[in-house]
């Protein structure tokens, strides 16, 4: 079953003084598919249209032109299908607050019972290896367990679709097996994943599907292959940016 259908997405940003504003293109008739299940990456340089995109499929920015349709259902603005789970880069959370406290606050936007609150919580604390921290103040959480926070945000609520908006670059979580697995067990599921990145090289070993932005246009469509795993560690000795250097990145 297809889980996401995109048809000529087109938007465009004013700036500039009243009057004399100018336009600029975000994204420029974005045509995009993802199957149930499926995980794929979402490359590009910054300004390439990666969280315009998102903003749009997750119902929190309106295209000018174009349909976005999840499971079936049209994003309107007045109709938002449910299931869609969206973490920014920097999520924004209460800095005095514990890891199980953002989360349960995060939790009181569903409609759960209180005992399903709880329990997903928990839940989502384990997926992410957050439990022995969830009595740590979100304020003294090192970068690496903000991301893993998001993550577990993601997971409040049973989402059949994940939208991480460079959620998880940059401090090398996406090389760590448990990440790659949980990931794993959640596409089985059947949740399409959607991860965006600067580049793909900590996105070779969990995604199926490499979709390349730039300038507000898909320019390529990648499929995973025997031959991409080692393309992606060539491209990264070439910039200079192997593993060990990618989750230095952004530290």
């Amino acid at each position: 079953m297809r889980a996401l259908c995109v048809r000529g997405l087109t938007k465009t940003y004013l700036a500039g003084p009243r009057g004399r504003a100018t336009t600029i293109p975000a994204l420029r008739e974005v045509n995009l598919d993802v199957e149930c299940g499926e995980i794929i990456g979402l490359v590009g340089r910054p300004g390439a249209g990666k969280s315009t995109l998102l903003f749009c499929l997750a119902g929190l920015l309106r295209a000018d032109e174009g349909t976005i349709t999840w499971f079936g259902e049209q994003v309107t603005g007045h109709h938002i299908p449910h299931g869609l789970a969206y973490v920014p880069q920097r999520a924004g959370y209460y800095s005095f607050l514990t890891v199980r406290e953002a989360l349960e606050y995060y939790a009181t936007l569903h409609d759960l019972s209180t005992a399903n609150r709880a329990s997903q919580v928990e839940a989502a604390l384990r997926e992410v290896s957050l439990h022995p921290h969830a009595s740590c103040r979100v304020s003294h959480l090192s970068p690496s367990l903000v991301q893993r926070l998001g993550l577990a945000q993601s997971l409040i609520g049973s989402p059949r679709a994940i939208l991480l908006d460079e959620t998880l670059w940059g401090e090398g979580l996406l090389f760590e097996q448990e990440i790659v697995d949980l990931l794993t067990r959640l596409a089985n599921r059947g949740v399409a994943i959607v991860i965006s990145a600067p580049n793909s090289i900590e996105l070779h070993r969990v995604v199926g599907r490499i979709v390349m932005m730039a300038e507000g246009r898909v320019v390529r469509l990648s499929s995973r292959d025997p031959a991409f795993a080692a393309t992606a560690e060539r491209a990264a000795i070439t910039d200079g940016a192997g593993p060990k250097s990618a989750m230095k990145m952004h530290a």
